[in-house]
Protein backbone atom coordinates (compact mmCIF):
# COMPACT_ATOMS: atom_id res chain seq x y z
CA UNK A 1 0.00 0.00 0.00
CA UNK A 2 2.86 2.24 0.74
CA UNK A 3 4.36 1.53 -2.77
CA UNK A 4 0.89 2.89 -4.20
CA UNK A 5 1.10 5.74 -2.55
CA UNK A 6 4.29 6.44 -2.93
CA UNK A 7 4.07 5.93 -7.20
CA UNK A 8 0.71 8.53 -6.88
CA UNK A 9 2.71 11.14 -5.45
CA UNK A 10 5.51 10.69 -7.89
CA UNK A 11 2.82 11.13 -10.94
CA UNK A 12 1.17 13.49 -8.98
CA UNK A 13 4.50 15.54 -8.54
CA UNK A 14 5.88 15.44 -12.37
CA UNK A 15 2.55 16.45 -13.49
CA UNK A 16 1.18 13.37 -14.87
CA UNK A 17 -1.34 12.37 -12.08
CA UNK A 18 -2.98 16.31 -12.50
CA UNK A 19 -3.26 15.61 -16.20
CA UNK A 20 -4.64 12.70 -16.41
CA UNK A 21 -7.20 14.01 -13.98
CA UNK A 22 -7.85 16.97 -16.54
CA UNK A 23 -8.64 14.94 -19.46
CA UNK A 24 -11.21 12.67 -17.50
CA UNK A 25 -13.15 15.81 -16.06
CA UNK A 26 -13.24 16.80 -19.89
CA UNK A 27 -14.32 13.67 -21.34
CA UNK A 28 -17.29 13.42 -18.77
CA UNK A 29 -18.13 17.07 -19.07
CA UNK A 30 -18.12 16.26 -22.98
CA UNK A 31 -20.36 12.85 -22.36
CA UNK A 32 -22.86 14.47 -20.04
CA UNK A 33 -23.31 17.43 -22.56
CA UNK A 34 -24.03 15.18 -25.07
CA UNK A 35 -26.23 13.03 -23.83
CA UNK A 36 -28.52 16.08 -22.93
CA UNK A 37 -28.30 17.08 -26.53
CA UNK A 38 -29.82 13.75 -27.32
CA UNK A 39 -32.47 13.64 -24.87
CA UNK A 40 -33.69 17.18 -26.33
CA UNK A 41 -33.39 15.96 -29.74
CA UNK A 42 -35.68 12.99 -28.26
CA UNK A 43 -38.28 15.37 -26.98
CA UNK A 44 -38.13 17.51 -30.10
CA UNK A 45 -38.36 13.66 -31.93
CA UNK A 46 -41.54 12.94 -30.07
CA UNK A 47 -43.36 16.25 -30.40
CA UNK A 48 -42.94 15.75 -34.30
CA UNK A 49 -44.08 12.58 -34.66
CA UNK A 50 -47.84 13.41 -32.91
CA UNK A 51 -48.20 16.69 -35.11
CA UNK A 52 -47.19 14.50 -38.11
CA UNK A 53 -49.63 11.94 -37.27
CA UNK A 54 -52.46 14.30 -36.37
CA UNK A 55 -51.52 16.68 -39.63
CA UNK A 56 -50.58 14.03 -42.64
CA UNK A 57 -51.74 10.96 -43.74
CA UNK A 58 -49.49 8.39 -45.23
CA UNK A 59 -46.31 7.11 -43.80
CA UNK A 60 -43.69 8.92 -45.74
CA UNK A 61 -45.30 11.91 -45.90
CA UNK A 62 -45.93 11.78 -41.84
CA UNK A 63 -41.62 10.44 -42.07
CA UNK A 64 -40.63 13.72 -44.41
CA UNK A 65 -42.76 16.22 -42.74
CA UNK A 66 -41.29 15.16 -38.92
CA UNK A 67 -37.99 15.47 -40.23
CA UNK A 68 -38.46 18.62 -41.69
CA UNK A 69 -39.93 19.96 -38.53
CA UNK A 70 -36.97 18.85 -37.01
CA UNK A 71 -34.50 20.47 -39.30
CA UNK A 72 -36.29 23.29 -39.18
CA UNK A 73 -36.30 23.66 -35.63
CA UNK A 74 -33.13 23.00 -35.10
CA UNK A 75 -31.46 25.63 -37.95
CA UNK A 76 -33.62 28.02 -36.21
CA UNK A 77 -32.12 27.40 -32.90
CA UNK A 78 -28.30 26.90 -34.40
CA UNK A 79 -28.20 23.69 -33.54
CA UNK A 80 -28.41 21.51 -36.50
CA UNK A 81 -24.72 21.16 -37.19
CA UNK A 82 -25.05 19.00 -34.09
CA UNK A 83 -26.72 16.28 -35.27
CA UNK A 84 -26.34 13.44 -37.82
CA UNK A 85 -29.27 12.85 -40.68
CA UNK A 86 -28.66 9.30 -39.29
CA UNK A 87 -29.21 10.40 -35.81
CA UNK A 88 -32.42 12.23 -36.58
CA UNK A 89 -33.64 9.38 -38.34
CA UNK A 90 -33.07 7.27 -35.69
CA UNK A 91 -34.80 9.91 -33.42
CA UNK A 92 -37.59 9.25 -35.51
CA UNK A 93 -38.03 6.08 -35.01
CA UNK A 94 -37.54 5.69 -31.42
CA UNK A 95 -40.26 8.05 -31.45
CA UNK A 96 -42.71 6.22 -33.50
CA UNK A 97 -42.14 2.92 -32.07
CA UNK A 98 -42.95 4.72 -28.37
CA UNK A 99 -46.29 6.06 -30.05
CA UNK A 100 -47.27 2.75 -31.29
CA UNK A 101 -45.97 1.34 -27.64
CA UNK A 102 -48.91 3.72 -25.73
CA UNK A 103 -51.15 2.89 -27.90
CA UNK A 104 -51.33 -1.08 -27.09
Amino acid sequence: MNNLIELLKALWEIGILPALLILAMGWASERFTRNKKITALLGIAEHAVNWAEVTFDGGQTQKAQAIKMISDYLMKADKAHLFTAKQIDEVIEWAVAKMKEAEK
